[in-house]
């Protein structure tokens, strides 16, 4: 899978999709305990944020997981959990964690631009991860840090997920 595309083809959607809305049509949720569009889309950016000081380290050549991370006997059964359960087609309904929430307040009227920038900044870390040898990178989640998983692993988590929530 050409994770680039799937990013374009997200923001295809977003675009075609959710551009023409205002700002009380981007707010608007189908019930009191369900996101808006916009709080969607806010979310998307503050989950992929969450991985960027790590692929950050990964250019530096400071990236080092902790002891307990490097032994961790969980981490192959969490990579196929995780690709699987937060992509495209959920298997099953999560409660994002609180770092991943997205604003409770009014969403911008501007979000789609806001996207739109973001997912430029998406595509830039992908490209330039995939310009490196990451084949023996492991990283450990943003949501716990017992949970690790390739870095390859990570960005078809953060495409899925994309895809997921545009899909909702």
């Amino acid at each position: 899978m050409d994770l680039s595309l799937a990013i374009d083809s997200v923001n295809t959607q977003v675009n075609n999709n959710f551009k023409p809305l205002n700002a009380s049509q981007l707010n608007w949720k189908p019930e009191p305990n369900k996101w808006s569009i916009g709080q969607c889309l806010d979310h998307i950016m503050v989950t992929n944020r969450t991985y960027f000081p790590t692929f950050n380290k990964i250019f530096e050549g400071s990236h080092r997981l902790s002891f307990l991370q490097r032994i961790n006997p969980f981490k192959k059964s969490f990579r196929p959990m995780m690709v699987k359960s937060l992509g495209p087609q959920p298997t099953r309904k999560f409660v994002a964690p609180g770092n991943f929430a997205p604003s409770s307040s009014g969403i911008a009227a501007d979000i789609v631009e806001q996207f739109n920038n973001h997912q430029q900044e998406v595509k830039l870390y992908f490209s330039r991860l995939q310009q490196k040898d990451t084949s023996g990178i492991v990283i450990a989640s943003p949501v716990s840090s017992i949970i690790t998983y390739s870095l390859s692993d990570a960005l078809k988590i953060i495409a899925g997920h994309e895809q997921r929530h545009v899909n909702q």
